[in-house]
C-alpha cells in the first residue's frame, strides 16, 4: 500500500510539473475483436469466408494489428479490388466497401470492438472516377456501420498509389500519374473536411464515435524517403527478401515488413 501511494504521490508531482490535466494517465481502450473493411492493402485471403488473396510475402498490416493488441478475433472482411460502393474494380456488383457492410452483423460487444476501414484507390486508380462520390460512399458506409454498433472506427485515407510500381516509366499506367496524384490529394482532402470539418462533420454528427484517422498518405510519402528502394517487385525472386532493399511485393502492393510498420502506427494512433 505505501508502494501504491508513494506512486500516486510521484504521478502527482510530476503531472504538476508538466501540467497534466490529470494525476493519472488515461488507460488506451482494449478491443478484443476486430473487423476490417477495404481492399487488397487489407485483404488476408479466404480464411474466414471473405477475400482473394494476401497481396503480400506475409501478413497484412491489420494481422500485426490483431496481434499486437493480442485480439481475440480478427473479422477481416476486405476484398482485393474493391470499390467503395457495392462492387469492384473488374466490373462486378459485389465485393466493395458497402456490400462488405451490408452483410455484416456486430456479434461482439461494441465497446470491445474494433472497425478498421482502408479503401478508396480503386475508384479513382485509372482515372476515371470522381473522389468525391467515393467520400460520399464512404459516409454512407460508416453511417450504417454505426447504425450495425459500431463505436470505435479506424478510417485510413490514401496514399500516393504513383509511389508504386505500377505507374512507372515504362509501364502503361505511366501517364496517369500527374492524373492520379491530383485525384488522391482530392480524395484525402475530401474525406478529412466530412470526417472533421464543419458542424455537420461525421464526428460532430456522432460525438459517441471513437475516430481514430490514420494518414497513411503521409506514413507512405516518408517510408519512401526514408529507404533506397530497388526498382523492381520481390514477387517471383528466389532471394529472402531484405526489408531495407524492397518495398513492393508486385507492381501496387507493399511488403510484409511495411504492413508490420503501419500496424506499429496505427497502434501508436490508438493509443492517443
Amino acid at each position: 500500500m505505501k508502494a501504491v501511494r508513494l506512486t500516486l504521490m510521484r504521478t502527482s508531482v510530476l503531472c504538476s510539473l508538466l501540467g497534466c490535466t490529470s494525476t493519472l494517465a488515461p488507460q488506451a481502450q482494449e478491443f478484443t475483436h476486430i473487423v476490417a473493411f477495404g481492399d487488397s492493402f487489407t485483404d488476408d485471403g479466404h480464411i474466414d469466408g471473405h477475400g482473394f488473396n494476401r497481396d503480400s510475402n506475409g501478413k497484412v498490416w491489420v494481422e500485426y494489428l490483431s496481434d499486437k493488441l493480442q485480439a481475440q478475433d480478427l473479422d477481416n472482411r476486405a476484398w482485393g479490388g474493391a470499390r467503395t460502393d457495392d462492387g469492384h474494380y473488374l466490373g462486378f456488383d459485389w465485393s466493395g466497401f458497402n456490400w462488405q457492410i451490408d452483410r455484416f452483423e456486430l456479434q461482439s460487444k461494441p465497446e470491445e470492438t474494433l472497425f478498421t476501414v482502408w479503401i478508396g484507390v480503386n475508384d479513382y486508380w485509372d482515372a476515371k472516377n470522381d473522389p468525391a462520390d467515393s467520400v460520399r460512399n464512404i459516409k454512407r458506409g460508416l453511417e450504417k456501420l454505426i447504425a450495425k454498433g459500431a463505436r470505435h472506427l479506424v478510417v485510413f485515407n490514401n496514399f500516393d498509389l504513383t509511389l508504386s510500381l505500377g505507374y512507372g516509366p515504362k509501364t502503361e499506367h505511366h501517364d496517369l500519374v500527374p492524373t492520379v496524384r491530383v485525384l488522391t490529394q482530392k480524395f484525402n482532402t475530401g474525406l478529412h473536411q466530412m470526417l472533421f470539418d464543419g458542424s455537420n462533420s461525421f464526428v460532430q454528427e456522432h460525438p459517441g464515435v471513437k475516430l481514430y484517422f490514420v494518414d497513411i498518405g503521409a506514413f507512405m510519402d516518408a517510408y519512401v524517403k526514408k529507404h533506397d528502394f530497388a526498382t523492381v517487385p520481390w514477387q517471383g525472386s528466389y532471394a529472402f527478401p531484405d526489408p531495407e532493399k524492397y518495398l513492393w511485393y508486385d507492381e501496387w502492393h507493399p511488403m510484409t515488413q511495411c504492413h508490420f510498420e503501419i500496424a506499429e502506427m496505427v497502434h501508436q494512433v490508438l493509443q492517443q
